[in-house]
Parts: structure tokens; C-alpha cells; sequence
């Protein structure tokens, strides 16, 4: 069976990071929150072979590299040893230091690609990511892009963004929300400019944009 990539799209509360946390099993019942019955049909990941990078990196900055790799690797049960731990730094571009250094040293960019290395303890099937190219220079940009490529080589993703060129370059399938709902689940759109128009289909209700207004 082949690799496939889902990008999660969709306006400042349509429900991606919901989504998220019911794919990870946050909520045990369908009156956890309004939207879960949109969803029945959605299958929860397997959290034993799944690997997770959430859009704020929550690494201890007081830890190092190689403590924060351990602490995953505690909570994943994995097995970690130095060389594990120097071979997934050397996949997503950081050098073997990075170990010794304290996370508080590290730039927005190496953040990101240790959080890569520890969703990949233990080589898990899928990877799910929560707007993993944030917040970046074009340059961190376009190196974790480079990353995120090479990994859909090798492991089915779901990732949420709200770039849509960077959504047409990697997806195989868009999940596009409103307001909790799918507006569209299907294959990725022929060209860019199809997928944004099929995007702007979907503006967020007037009482979100009331809100934001607020």
C-alpha cells in the first residue's frame, strides 16, 4: 500500500486543530465537542505507530537535545541509543551537537527539525503535522519544505496549513473545512489556481468574522 499525503484547509476556526486532537484521541465522547459528530466516518491514527509535531514547539528549553530525545523516547517506549539519536538528527539536517546544546540555544528553525526527529522515534507509519512550516523565514521555509518532501517518500502524513501553495505542492488529498464541517474531501485540485478558488468557495461565517472584528 502507498504513502499518502492529507492536507487539512480551511479558515481560522473551521475546526483543523479540533480535527487534530480528535485524530490524536483527545476526546472520548462524541458531546466532547460540537463538531465531533461531523466527523463519524473519520477514523482515529494509531497512536502506537504515529508521529506528532504540534505548531508550538513545548520542548523544555532548559533540556538538551539528547535529553529532550530521551524524554520522547520514555513516553513512546522506544528504544534510543546515541547512534539512533545522531542518525535521525543527521535526516532532518542537524548535526550530531545539537545534541550536547541546550534547546534555548537553538534557532526557530533547529526547533523545528528536533521536533521532526522525535515525531520519527521508533519509525512511525503516519506523521501528523499541525501547521509544521509557521512562523519561519523563506529560508527555514523552504529547508523543513525540503524535509516534509522527502518524508512523504516514506510515511503517510496529515498536515494542516494555511498555505495553499505549499498545500498543492505536497498534497495528495485536501480535507477542506467550514465551521466543522467537510466541504470538500477528495483528490488535490489540477493546478494551484484551482485549489484556491475552491478555497475562497468557503469564507468563514459572518459570526466568526464578527468575532475577530470584536
Amino acid at each position: 500500500m502507498g504513502h499518502s499525503t492529507r492536507i487539512l484547509l480551511g479558515h481560522n476556526g473551521a475546526g483543523k486543530s479540533t480535527l487534530i486532537r480528535y485524530l490524536l484521541g483527545f476526546y472520548r465522547s462524541p458531546d466532547d465537542h460540537p463538531f465531533l459528530a461531523n466527523w463519524a466516518d473519520v477514523t482515529r491514527l494509531d497512536k502506537q505507530s504515529l508521529g506528532f509535531v504540534p505548531e508550538l514547539p513545548w520542548l523544555d528549553k532548559q533540556l538538551t537535545g539528547w535529553d529532550q530525545c530521551r524524554l520522547m523516547a520514555g513516553l513512546k517506549r522506544c528504544r534510543l541509543t546515541r547512534h539512533i539519536a545522531t542518525e535521525l538528527l543527521a535526516k532532518v539536517g542537524l548535526p550530531d551537537k545539537t545534541l550536547q546544546l541546550q534547546i534555548k540555544h537553538y534557532s526557530k528553525g533547529m526547533q523545528q527539525r528536533l521536533l521532526l526527529a522525535l515525531a520519527l522515534l521508533g519509525d512511525p507509519k503516519t506523521l501528523l503535522f499541525d501547521e509544521p512550516l509557521s512562523g519561519l523565514d523563506p529560508f527555514g521555509h523552504q529547508q523543513i519544505m525540503d524535509l516534509i518532501m522527502e518524508l512523504k517518500q516514506e510515511k503517510s502524513l496529515v498536515l494542516s496549513t494555511h498555505q495553499l501553495s505549499d498545500a498543492w505542492q505536497l498534497a495528495d488529498e485536501i480535507w477542506l473545512m467550514q465551521s466543522g464541517q467537510f466541504v470538500y474531501r477528495g483528490p488535490r485540485p489540477a493546478t494551484l489556481e484551482a485549489l484556491k478558488s475552491l478555497y475562497f468557495e468557503y469564507p468563514p461565517p459572518a459570526s466568526v468574522l464578527v468575532q475577530r472584528a470584536g
